[in-house]
């Protein structure tokens, strides 16, 4: 990511945050732009060519969305007159802020977290749904429905939106990607982090409240901890936060040492 895409974001997601009403109507709509805007390399030109007046922006944004809320036409008004690394800086753009619009109109005792690591769990550990969800040969509309017959009933409006939106739109990227890319955005937006944690056996709720606590006084923010159960990585921990990977399991220092006497 470009620092002129970093600093659009920042400035879209302060506009974002500083609207009276933000609700679900909003994300979905942010997500409706992002794939007009990828269904139509002019548009896309149009509003990401940093060297056309801000007002002939405003204008077409105006025009194409004239029917969306208060709310989601601010925000792409805001990303339309922003300067773009790439055109498709702007469409990633816009879904992201579709993500956190969505995160941001859910009651405060919902966790889509929670939900969309549930799934995203489902979904790896069945390979027959994950290829029906990721499969390019299947349509949209299949995946949408897949997605309401699995959740519907058992999942939140935000979560099922978010999932929809990223089904419609995966841009090259798995299934699994997908989500935990939308897991990390999530929970930005409640000023938290997200920690995948994967162990050999449940940790205990006393060495799991030690982890979290080092872990939230290392990054500077509260941490939501996801805990996967793999028994092959034999026994140890690995950690992965975004990029950041503390890899202290049994599997990996037998790797390493294996790498060592090989060498």
């Amino acid at each position: 990511m470009g620092s002129a895409t970093r600093g659009a974001l920042a400035r879209a997601v302060a506009t974002l945050n500083a609207q009276a009403k933000v609700d679900l109507a909003t994300g979905e709509q942010l997500f409706a732009a992002s794939l007009v805007l990828d269904g139509s390399p002019q548009l896309a030109a149009a509003l990401a060519d940093d060297t056309a007046e801000d007002a002939n922006r405003k204008g077409i944004v105006a025009a194409v969305f004239a029917k969306y809320g208060t709310a989601a036409r601010s925000v792409i008004e805001t990303l339309s007159t922003e300067r773009w690394s790439s055109e498709d800086d702007l469409i990633a753009g816009m879904e992201e802020l579709g993500i956190r619009a969505v995160a941001e109109s859910a009651p405060k005792s919902l966790s889509i977290e929670d939900e969309l690591f549930a799934f995203v769990n489902a979904v790896t550990s069945d390979s027959e749904l994950e290829l029906a969800l990721g499969s390019k040969l299947g349509t949209v509309e299949g995946k949408i429905s897949i997605i309401h017959a699995l959740l519907d009933g058992k999942a939140s409006a935000q979560t099922i939106a978010i999932l929809t939106a990223l089904v419609a739109q995966p841009r090259g990227r798995r299934i699994g990607e997908l989500i935990r890319y939308a897991t990390s955005i999530v929970a930005d937006q409640s000023n938290l982090i997200v920690a995948n944690v994967t162990v050999a056996r449940p940790i205990e709720a006393k060495q799991l409240d030690r982890l979290v606590a080092a872990l939230t006084e290392q990054y500077g923010r509260a941490m939501r901890v996801q805990q996967v159960v793999d028994p092959s990585i034999v026994g140890g921990i690995r950690v992965q936060i975004g990029d950041d990977v503390i890899d202290g399991s049994i599997a990996n220092r037998i790797a390493d040492l294996r790498l060592r006497l090989a060498s």
